[in-house]
């Protein structure tokens, strides 16, 4: 097949410009593939090396080329150009986010563009989208980004729809019944050797290091992460904490950690550009906490990679994340501060429950998650959509 794919790329700081990046070798095994992009000459030079990468703006003459566009689309300001191309000349979305409420309202009214949000708001749920949307618009409301997806038209427009959990898919075939195939699809992740890098912490050998790993932002629960730390710190010695990876302003860590009393135990290393380094950072924690809350159909590569490195994990029991085996991670009630602390207690406790939840997220990666079974399915899933093509 010929397809011609649509997606961020690096160094794009974007996660499904990562996503990208790891799977794409993988899939051109499977099909021919051209990368379009606003300005090819600003990706990464392995990618232009390695794929044909055209502008944007060339697709619509050389659309005929291809089978199928392949649009990877996801709830941020990286997919605004894509997301335009695939209005015009929808295909195949892999939806990364259920929810695409931040990407709509940043990219109309957050630009001015409230005629832009109405549209949207009552193409997807009528009038009474439209009178919310005037209401957002005269200072009434708040826009309602955890509960609308906006997500309709993408829905409605294409000709098949990927997601990566059970939970989106269902959500999905909710939302379009039986009128076009939707298939979930695991992330590709790859185990990658690690080097700790506790020599450069300066922390005691014995430490006991707690994690978050992934961009800061509020949805992730950091607070409440470093709120149940300290309190287990007033029961436990050597306990530590790793911040990894950039921080949105509107997290205001400077002033918790200060309040908590916690600066001298705590580790921020800002953005990672590097996925080297930032394995190397997974593999220096004990514990990975990958909170989220609310969940908006997202999975999680980070949560993931710490997997890959035999990481125990902490998370929130819904969407994707309670879909994760109980023998790798220990599943939390949403927003549980007391189940959150206990389950701290535990892994900082014991030893044996780290090793035997590290290595059973090991073997889930190796069962579920490598990129050679990722690109097949990629692969059988494009097969069955260009089939049935009435032409």
């Amino acid at each position: 097949m010929r397809i011609a794919y649509f997606s961020p790329l690096p160094p794009a700081r974007s996660g499904i410009a990562d996503y990208s990046r790891d799977l794409l070798p993988y899939l051109a095994r499977e099909m021919d593939l051209t990368l379009y992009t606003a300005v090819p000459e600003q990706i990464d030079e392995t990618l232009r090396q390695q794929f044909a990468v055209r502008p944007l703006a060339a697709y619509p003459q050389e659309r005929w080329q291809f089978d199928l566009p392949l649009y990877q689309m996801g709830n941020s300001a990286h997919h605004a150009d894509l997301y335009a191309m695939m209005r015009r000349y929808p295909g195949v979305v892999v939806l990364h986010d259920y929810f695409l409420h931040h990407f709509i309202a940043h990219s109309t009214a957050g630009q001015g563009r409230y005629d832009g949000y109405t549209r949207e708001m009552g193409y997807a749920h009528g009038p009474a989208g439209t009178a919310l949307a005037w209401a957002i618009r005269a200072g009434q409301a708040q826009h309602p980004l955890a509960s609308l997806p906006l997500n309709q038209r993408v829905l409605d427009l294409n000709l098949g729809v990927m997601v990566h959990s059970r939970t989106a898919a269902a959500w999905v075939r909710q939302m379009v019944g039986n009128g076009r195939p939707v298939q979930p699809i695991a992330q590709p992740i790859r185990p990658m050797p690690g080097q700790s890098r506790r020599a450069k912490l300066g922390w005691p050998d014995e430490a006991i290091i707690f994690a978050c790993a992934g961009e800061v932002t509020p949805p992730k629960q950091v607070d409440r992460a470093l709120r149940a730390f300290s309190r287990l710190r007033q029961e436990m010695d050597n306990l530590y904490f790793l911040i990894v990876g950039g921080e949105s302003p509107e997290v205001g860590l400077d002033g918790l950690i200060a309040d908590l009393g916690i600066s001298s135990s705590v580790w921020r290393t800002g953005f990672v550009p590097d996925l080297a380094a930032f394995n190397d950072w997974l593999h220096t924690a004990d514990v990975v906490i990958n909170l989220r809350a609310p969940t908006l159909g997202e999975t999680s590569a980070a949560a993931l990679r710490a997997m890959a490195a035999a990481r125990p994990l902490l998370v929130y029991d819904h969407g994707w994340y309670g879909e994760l085996p109980e023998t790798a991670v220990t599943l939390l009630p949403p927003l549980d501060d007391e189940a959150l602390l206990a389950a701290m207690r535990h892994l900082a406790q014991s030893p044996a429950a780290r090793q035997a939840m590290g290595q059973a997220a090991l073997g889930y990666i190796a069962g579920q998650c490598q990129p050679e079974q990722v690109a097949g399915a990629y692969h059988a899933f494009l097969q069955d959509v260009v089939g049935a093509l009435p032409f």
